[in-house]
């Protein structure tokens, strides 16, 4: 029996429990009815596993694998003991819902399952996330092997029009994080080192999240203008896109606010995209540090570099203001 065979008795019996009337009170599960000592989960799911037997073509032009979601398991003192298998992604016919809510048919039709790509966003994000824990150089090939599966997942939400995952591709694109193994096609299951088109890929992603107004993809994107990555050099567009991420940043956390201002001080400091102001640098660094502090002081520790930056300007342009 293959993991298909399993996953699909599984599905059925899902299904079969969830159209039994509990009226009673009797028929409600209960946790003590079993003991959890007794199941037994197989630990042996690798990070990533492809399902090249299930290729989705998009409208945009992407030939994406089926992918095995798979999550690591830790024994009872929390020390990892290895992955299991959850479900294959894409599930035709079953709608996966995040929360534990109950899970409803959503048909045959595979394009109708996951139909805005928010499932693939989300567990894309559970293996980013996952890689960026990867940080000791023993664990290079896991940290790398979670960055193939979240760009995969990201692509099929991509693919379904989901602008956030736009931004996530953006961020897996801009620093390299599969480091040249993407996903192309068949005939390079194993990534495609060296001749993957990363930085223009990175800038297409950013500008279709940052055209639907997502403040983060718009200062990202102004990035990508400045140091003409993917791109030529535009200052002017840079600092358009700088303007436009401070236009829509009202509601936003005071990691993104922080980012933004620091782009539009540097900018006004040094005349770059628009007229040297220092009493205006001055005024964005000091919104800077304000938002800066608060990520930092929150534990995001990788934003100390952008701090100490801003709280430098902000002395530069206090001498010149004066």
């Amino acid at each position: 029996m293959t993991k298909q065979d399993d996953y699909n008795n599984e599905l059925e019996s899902s299904q079969n429990l969830n159209n039994q009337d509990h009226n009673n009170d009797d028929d409600v599960f209960d946790d003590d009815d079993y003991d959890i000592e007794e199941i037994e989960i197989d630990c042996s799911a690798p990070i990533l596993e492809l399902d090249l037997d299930n290729i989705c073509a998009y409208p945009n032009g992407d030939k994406l694998p089926g992918i095995w979601i798979t999550i690591p398991v830790e024994d009872e003192d929390g020390k990892p003991i290895g992955r299991t298998y959850l479900f294959p992604y894409p599930a035709s016919g079953k709608e996966f819902k995040l929360g534990w809510e109950d899970e409803e048919e959503d048909g045959s039709d595979d394009e109708e399952y996951d139909a805005n790509g928010e499932n693939a966003l989300y567990f894309g994000g559970r293996y980013y996330d996952e890689g960026m824990s990867h940080s000791d150089p023993s664990e290079f090939q896991d940290r790398i092997d979670c960055f193939r599966a979240a760009e995969i997942l990201y692509r099929h939400a991509s693919a379904r029009g989901n602008k956030i995952a736009d931004l996530c591709l953006g961020y897996v694109y801009s620093y390299d994080r599969c480091k040249g193994n993407y996903w192309v096609d068949l005939d390079t299951v194993n990534g495609a080192p060296g001749d993957f088109p990363r930085k223009e890929r990175a800038f297409e992603c950013l500008k279709r999240a940052a055209e639907a107004d997502i403040p983060e993809a718009c200062y990202k994107l102004g990035d990508q203008y400045k140091h003409g990555n993917g791109c030529d050099p535009d200052a002017g567009e840079a600092f358009r896109w700088y303007v436009r991420a401070s236009e829509l940043s009202d509601k936003q956390p005071p990691v993104i606010l922080g980012s933004i201002a620091l782009r539009l001080a540097g900018c006004y400091e040094d005349g770059f995209g628009c007229e040297q102001n220092f009493s205006r640098a001055l005024k964005w660094y000091r919104r800077a540090v304000a938002g800066l502090e608060i990520a930092v002081n929150n534990g995001d520790w990788y934003y100390e570099k952008a701090l100490a930056g801003a709280r430098a300007g902000e002395k530069r342009c206090e001498q010149e203001v004066g």
